[in-house]
């Protein structure tokens, strides 16, 4: 069944820096916006915000340009404040902190070394700040920078089929729309009927649900996906993968 390859091109990017926002410490002023993703804000409401946050939150950094990350339920905040400078950034959960908080330490730097004696005088006029904008979609890779690679769990099973349809899909060269997946999103190839041996769970390895969930590693869902078609916490659903690991039972398929 040729159709159900969906994850594969629709994950390929999966994560990015959706805004970026440049701050002045002492009047909260938004200096530099840079917009990469869907995630929408008021500017002067997130520079009000973030600026009194860094005030409360400088009481514990001293001001080292360490990071801060806000949870906001459907992404991250992430804050590195530095000379008179708050940098924060808009991210997907699954982004690398670490090196978005390089990145934005990169930016804080070259701009202080830059405008740093026009700070110190401002008149408030934000044009002057507009050259550094591409040094910023550059070092932040037009929001990219943090982009990880995505790996699908898929049971070994499932694996050397897997695999065969994959090279068949590659070698007639198929395209497929959007459109086309909506329709054919609860088609399934045949060799996902196979199942796991029934001892998994009379030796005690998974529960009956368990062992139902772990079939849903086919190597066209992530982590997520499984959880929210399972009804199950995502942290569970990382535990029962770890179990499928350790038992030798699951592997992973890298997108690239």
């Amino acid at each position: 069944m040729l159709l159900f390859i969906k994850s594969i091109d629709k994950y390929k990017v999966i994560t990015i820096l959706h805004n970026f926002y440049l701050i002045h410490q002492y009047t909260g002023i938004c200096l530099i916006h840079r917009k990469y993703g869907s995630i929408e804000f008021n500017q002067d409401l997130v520079s009000g915000f973030l600026t009194a946050l860094k005030d409360f939150s400088v009481e514990f950094s001293k001001g080292s340009g360490e990071l801060k990350v806000i949870d906001m339920q459907v992404f991250y905040l992430l804050l590195v404040f530095k000379e008179g400078v708050l940098c924060t950034a808009a991210a997907d959960k699954n982004d690398d902190a670490k090196i978005t908080h390089k990145a934005l330490t990169e930016i804080i730097d070259g701009f202080v070394s830059r405008f740093g004696d026009q700070l110190e005088g401002w008149s408030g006029d934000i044009r002057i700040f507009r050259e550094f904008e591409p040094v910023i979609d550059d070092i932040l890779k037009t929001g990219r920078v943090a982009e990880i690679q995505l790996k699908l769990p898929i049971l070994l099973i499932f694996k050397k089929d897997f695999l065969k349809s994959q090279k068949r899909i590659a070698k007639k060269g198929l395209v497929l729309s959007e459109e086309d997946l909506r329709e054919v999103k609860d088609v399934r190839p045949e060799w996902t009927a196979k199942r796991l041996p029934k001892q998994v769970i009379t030796q005690g390895f998974l529960d009956k649900k368990e062992y139902k969930i772990a079939h849903l590693a086919d190597g066209f869902h992530t982590i997520s996906e499984i959880a929210e078609e399972s009804g199950r916490p995502e942290a569970e659903i990382q535990r029962i993968m770890g179990s499928l690991d350790d038992l030798g039972l699951l592997s992973f398929i890298e997108i690239k």
